[in-house]
């Protein structure tokens, strides 16, 4: 009922348009958008007719010639409004919520203070430090209190006058089954009013670590809360949890490393936990050669963490909570991509395998626990060899296109489709977020995507490849459910086509902006390499060069994989170029000779006259 609600407000106010001939169409941000805070921010959208003079606060705003324009313009925190006009006097505004920052709260107003940290269930052992932090009136005397283990302790503020206090408590063991919500307050005269707080976390301090196991398939483990991912674990691995903090979990994987992971991902589990002692060990190694290379099997008897690292003759694999107990490993004679395999015991409670191929050899690789959890077995692909013959030298060879992203607002729990609703007149206030980004001229990425995908689709399957794609139009895919869609496909390359944007507060002129190429396994770089080198040649926008990547679906291990980020949807030129079926072509000639360099495919003959 909201969504339809929605739908028929959008259309009444695109018929309701201005009587005058001149028109301001705000796209982005959406109405009512709450903003970081920030000194600036980028505001897009288009004017009729696109010849038309705009301010926006009285500040002139250039205007492509189709209409478009992009401005970075500064905000006040607290409510905050783009006023446009047109030069016939045509008004529109665009009203946003910029969050206060601490420094411009004034002195001498109502006294405030808030918590910026503790803003969920914080778990801790003897030991940890709690860390509280929070922002107010500046130039306080601020103190913290932590149930009945502290009682107003000072918050230092830093820098002095920013309105910014913190303040640390080291756990002690007598802390154990502690429980409170961390308390902040201002000191005040006898007769003086201060200001206090209370964190909406609660905070425990736990008796020992606790038992975990992940609770679904492809688990990242992180090496902070917001650091980058260090392993990907199937469902059912045990971890030792040694706290939580804003929805993450730490993890210790050995007496000196730890891990973050999302609390949503693992469940409590059976059994004591076991951070310093080994839990399971290594049996024998035994090899098998198969059609698409090598498939190991290890013998280990417990479900435990893992992080496979690719070597360039090669793949490392590092067991936590392992103890080395292999003394054999069993060759297939008819393998013939492992060369070698050796094993260490690397440190306590770690154990190491490398198994050894020719340098480059190795094309993918995808590692699973059997159902009995008594192997764990590490499939290794063998480098992929189309035929290479003109005019179809890609036969052999299956492609998977990616489309990036879905034609879907997605509003809560549930989902609108594009076409039904007017995106430009959807206030923040529904909680609908548009799956990619958005032009001044109303393009949607996904649109694109796809457009560019289906050119690329047509210029791969004349060289030969099989071409398949994770989206064929407008269904819905999870972004998680790619990666598996590709190799249940059964690709061999993968490339996922997007058009990019910025974050709000960035400066959209700061620097050139154009085309990106990522990658992040060691065997997709030479792919994005090969892609970059026809994107410089081919592609008349800036470079933003080739990229390590840490996206999802970059990360796919068992095919090369990259993402290309072909142009700005948030520029009005560029929008207006990714809106043009020559460029879309362009686009997809430079990804197919990327393709063609990435197999080393031959020149293509020239066609011989005949002499009449």
């Amino acid at each position: 009922m909201l969504f339809s609600s929605l739908i028929k407000a959008a259309a009444l106010l695109a018929a309701c348009g201005p009587a005058s001939a001149g028109q301001i169409n705000f796209v982005y941000p959406a109405e009512g958008a709450q903003l970081p805070a920030v000194a600036k921010t980028f505001v897009f959208g288009n004017v009729v007719p696109a010849g038309a003079a705009l301010t926006i606060n009285g500040e002139k705003i250039p205007v492509y010639p189709n209409g478009g324009f992009i401005a970075y313009l500064p905000v006040l925190g607290g409510d905050f409004y783009f006023k446009g006009e047109l030069s016939d006097g045509t008004t529109a505004q665009r009203g946003l919520n910029i969050r206060v920052l601490p420094g411009q709260r004034p002195a001498n107003g109502a006294l405030s203070l808030e918590f910026s940290s503790n803003a969920s269930e914080l778990e801790v052992l003897p030991g940890d430090d709690i860390r509280v932090s929070a922002y107010g009136t500046p130039g306080k005397e601020a103190v913290f209190s932590l149930g009945k283990l502290l009682d107003g302790s000072a918050l230092a503020e830093a820098p002095p006058g920013s309105g910014k206090y913190y303040g640390v408590y080291r756990v002690k063991p007598e802390d154990r089954g502690a429980e409170f919500f961390p308390t902040a307050r201002f000191r005040a005269g006898l007769f003086a009013h201060g200001a206090s707080a209370r964190a909406k976390g609660r905070v425990k301090v736990l008796k020992t670590p606790v038992l975990v196991e992940t609770s679904t398939d492809t688990v990242a483990l992180r090496n902070a809360p917001d650091g980058g991912y260090m392993m990907f674990l199937p469902k059912g691995v045990k971890l030792v949890s040694a706290g939580r903090s804003n929805g993450m979990r730490r993890i210790i994987l050995a007496p000196d490393m730890e891990a973050w992971v999302e609390d949503s991902k693992v469940q409590p589990a059976a059994g004591a936990p076991y951070p310093f002692g080994p839990v399971t060990e290594t049996g024998g190694i035994r090899l098998k050669g198969t059609d698409f290379g090598s498939s190991v099997s290890l013998a280990v008897y417990e479900k435990v963490p893992f992080i496979a690292e690719e070597l360039e003759n090669g793949l490392r694999l590092t067991l936590y909570y392992t103890n080395l107990h292999t003394n054999n490993v069993v060759y297939d004679s008819s393998d013939t991509l492992v060369k070698n395999v050796v094993f260490r015991q690397a440190a306590l409670n770690t154990a190491q395998i490398d198994i050894e191929t020719a340098p480059g050899a190795l094309w993918g690789y995808n590692i699973s626990y059997s159902t009995s959890a008594r192997a764990l077995q590490i499939d290794m692909r063998t480098r992929r060899k189309p035929s290479l013959a003109w005019p179809r030298p890609l036969s052999g060879v299956t492609v998977v296109l990616d489309p990036g992203h879905s034609p879907w607002l997605k509003c809560g729990d549930g989902k609108v489709f594009l076409r039904d609703a007017k995106f430009a007149s959807l206030p923040a206030s529904t909680g609908c977020r548009l799956d990619g980004a958005v032009g001044p001229k109303g393009t949607f990425e996904v649109n694109v995507n796809l457009a560019i995908v289906q050119k690329l689709r047509d210029s791969l399957s004349a060289l030969g490849a099989e071409v398949k794609l994770t989206r064929g139009g407008e269904e819905y895919v999870e972004l998680a459910d790619r990666p598996k869609a590709a190799k249940d496909l059964g690709g061999d390359l993968f490339i996922s086509i997007h058009n990019n944007a910025i974050g709000d507060g960035e400066d959209p002129f700061s620097q050139p902006r154009g085309f990106s190429i990522y990658h992040y396994q060691r065997h997709s770089r030479e792919l994005a390499a090969a892609v970059h080198r026809a994107y410089l040649k081919d592609i008349p926008l800036p470079d933003e060069g080739l990229r390590y990547g840490d996206y999802l679906v970059a990360r796919m291990t068992w095919m090369p994989a990259i993402l290309v980020e072909n142009a700005y949807m948030i520029l009005p030129r560029q929008e207006e170029l990714l809106n043009s079926a020559p460029f879309q072509e362009r686009l997809a000639a430079a990804l197919a000779e990327g393709v063609l360099d990435f197999f080393r495919a031959p020149p293509k003959p020239a066609v011989k006259k005949v002499k009449k």
